[in-house]
């Protein structure tokens, strides 16, 4: 039997590839839904980028649109690496696909309850339209097998020493979903940075013919230009592990713990704080922490989705 999945998320060059990811597996995935969220860029941007790229692609899936700002904060964007759009290095189509509902709210909740089966949710961006659903329609978490987010960090942030950039843009919607006793798969800066992709890597993308790998190439070869600029060897595709997970668990390590989220205001605002001594044990972890991936075997599903969209795409 196929996943039941929702993805929520900010596109954003790092949200494509995982939608990519899910979408070029059709007989794994079941896509019932992708909602968007304000984070990499504004909810405008980003709901207009990923309209522009199903209208490419010339495929769909039930679409809303949803929370422009956090539950309690200012939006704080993600745009120095995401470029003006959200999405820059691609020339897209005007869109002609339409979006279902401009209430992913209550979209999630329709399609999660209509549903034969529990849906895993994937946020990859922000957690404002998940928190809002948990608080607003608390029967949906019976239904909901787990949640596969990325954000976090254990170790160090992104955004402060503390904090990475999707926990610390709402982190009360954070606290909600971590405390909503939904088992939660954190994918972390420890594993996305571990599954990073190359120049060699994006340069064999950038080399293919195919609608989708081409696509994926030029993308990324922008999305790197902010990265090259402090130093890293590898890029970090964040938001791929956390629909990767569900695909390939297997080439994963993790930690099952005890996660608390930060809300106060001062410097370890948005901490995804847990307890690593050796000695604590935990009856009842909140979190499936992911540590490491297998890099090359990382990157070798994900291109086959690629080359699966190139092929799909093309009849």
């Amino acid at each position: 039997m196929r996943k039941n999945i929702m993805i929520d998320c900010d596109p954003g060059h790092d949200d494509v590839m995982a939608i990519l990811l899910a979408l070029g597996n059709p007989d794994f995935f079941n896509v019932i839904g992708v909602t968007t969220v304000a984070g990499n860029q504004t909810l405008e941007k980003v709901t207009l980028n990923l309209r522009r790229l199903y209208t490419y692609l010339g495929m769909s899936t039930p679409a809303a649109s949803g929370a422009a700002k956090p539950i309690a904060r200012e939006l704080v964007l993600g745009d120095l690496v995401h470029g003006e759009s959200g999405l820059d290095g691609w020339d897209f189509p005007e869109p002609t696909f339409e979006l279902d509902s401009t209430n992913a709210v209550t979209f999630m909740r329709e399609k999660i309850m209509n549903c034969d089966g529990k849906v895993t949710l994937v946020p990859v961006g922000p957690l404002t339209n998940i928190g809002l659903l948990l608080a607003t329609f608390p029967e949906v978490i019976e239904k909901i097998e787990a949640i596969s987010i990325m954000g976090g960090s254990i170790y160090a942030g992104n955004m402060t020493p503390d904090a990475e950039f999707n926990i610390m843009v709402d982190p009360e919607a954070a606290w909600i979903v971590f405390k909503s006793g939904i088992p939660v798969i954190m994918s972390g800066l420890e594993v996305t940075h571990a599954g990073g992709i190359t120049h060699e890597e994006i340069a064999s993308l950038c080399a293919k013919d195919g609608r989708v790998s081409k696509m994926c190439g030029d993308l990324l070869k922008f999305y790197v230009s902010y990265h090259d600029g402090v130093g890293y060897a590898s890029f970090p595709l964040h938001d791929v592990c956390a629909v990767m997970y569900l695909l390939k668990p297997e080439i994963f390590t993790y930690q099952d713990l005890q996660v608390e989220i930060d809300c106060n205001d001062g410097p370890t605002l948005g901490r995804t704080a847990a307890d690593l001594r050796e000695w604590m044990k935990y009856e009842n972890p909140n979190t499936r922490v992911l540590l490491d991936v297998d890099r090359e075997k990382f990157i070798e599903v994900l291109f086959e989705a690629f080359t699966n969209l190139d092929v799909m795409c093309a009849q």
